[in-house]
């Protein structure tokens, strides 16, 4: 799939700026990303680039953006939903979010993603989803959008207005429940670790969300701002019960290291690599080679002498961008993988 048309959509990185960290629509992302698991369909979210939560397909885009507010606020109305902020903001809501609907050849589909309803003559519309296009009102969201931005005719059968129930105040805690209870119906069984899991799958979304420079390319959004499916089910592997990945025992090894510095370190390392480890091919390479090479090992110390013995045989074979840190989680990943079994089939030396 050609993705440059999507390229010269308007970004805006100035929430990925933001000093206040793991906002609300993040948490909303990851709510939709455990939906998407349980379809059968590929997929790429993309967290603040061109929208709040994007959602890649081979064939198209869907644009989310979350506006959460108070218990006692007011309904929005087609006056609040097309009026700018200030005289000098870049847009109204709707105004920033149907400016995305300029991609001829691929499938669009706008969503404004709200926990406050939609009145029209004093009338709530509380329906979980409904397209703009069937707003009594429609005719003022459309003059204004053709005054805002410059156009003379509007089409909002793909623009949808989601008024949602989730506690977008203060989601953290109802998306770690949906979290476990979509890992038992994606994997048929339960998280063997469900904080370490939620930490993992918060911390990489922030991650992705904070990255706050632009792109020239449409794989380096993907790799920097985006988790693909295969990735996030990764992330699930690596906490399925009978899953010989190591990941565990590794998380349970740093928790138990004195210095902060040194826990804080490695558990960055660890999300980096449970983000790349699935599609790189020289993690891969090294993997392999590393397996191999305890495998023919007579003797076999604790973790900080096999790692430390690793270190001095292939530190120097990782790529620059490679940190220490980074180094050593992924020796304590393949150790305690070795300790499991996980390499026992391979080819007997």
């Amino acid at each position: 799939m050609n993705h440059n048309d999507y390229m010269s959509l308007p970004y805006d990185l100035s929430g990925s700026r933001s000093k206040n960290r793991f906002r609300r629509e993040l948490l909303w992302g990851v709510s939709k990303m455990l939906d998407l698991m349980e379809e059968d369909r590929d997929f790429t979210m993309v967290f603040d680039y061109v929208c709040d939560v994007e959602v890649h397909f081979e064939n198209g885009y869907d644009f989310y953006q979350i506006k959460a507010h108070g218990i006692n606020t007011s309904a929005y109305t087609s006056k609040s939903l097309t009026k700018k902020a200030s005289p000098g903001a870049e847009g109204s809501i709707v105004g920033k979010l149907y400016i995305l609907n300029n991609l001829e050849s691929k499938e669009i589909n706008l969503f404004l993603v709200t926990n406050t309803p939609y009145s029209c003559d004093r009338v709530k519309i509380d329906e979980e989803i409904r397209c703009f296009d069937s707003f009594p009102d429609k005719k003022i969201i459309e003059d204004a959008l053709c005054e805002e931005l410059g156009i003379t005719d509007t089409n909002l059968s793909n623009m949808f207005y989601i008024y949602t129930h989730m506690n977008l105040k203060d989601p953290k805690y109802e998306i770690q429940g949906k979290i476990v209870i979509s890992f038992e119906k994606i994997k048929k069984c339960e998280p063997q670790n469900p904080i370490a899991l939620c930490r993992l799958i918060f911390d990489t979304v922030n991650d992705k969300a904070c990255y706050e420079f632009s792109a020239e390319d449409y794989e380096t959004i993907i790799h920097t701002k985006g988790i693909t499916r295969d990735e996030f089910n990764k992330f699930l592997d690596c906490h399925a019960v009978n899953e010989k990945t190591g990941i565990k025992q590794t998380q349970d090894y740093i928790n138990t290291i004195d210095s902060i510095s040194v826990q804080r370190a490695y558990r960055k390392a660890l999300t980096k690599l449970l983000t790349i480890m699935p599609n790189n091919r020289i993690l891969m390479g090294l993997e392999n080679e590393i397996s191999t090479y305890l495998i023919r090992q007579k003797e076999l110390g604790n973790i900080e002498s096999v790692s430390c013995m690793l270190a001095e045989v292939f530190h120097e074979r990782f790529p620059l961008e490679y940190e220490d840190a980074d180094k050593m989680v992924f020796y304590f990943i393949i150790i305690y993988k070795f300790e499991e079994g996980a390499y026992d089939n391979e080819n007997d030396i």
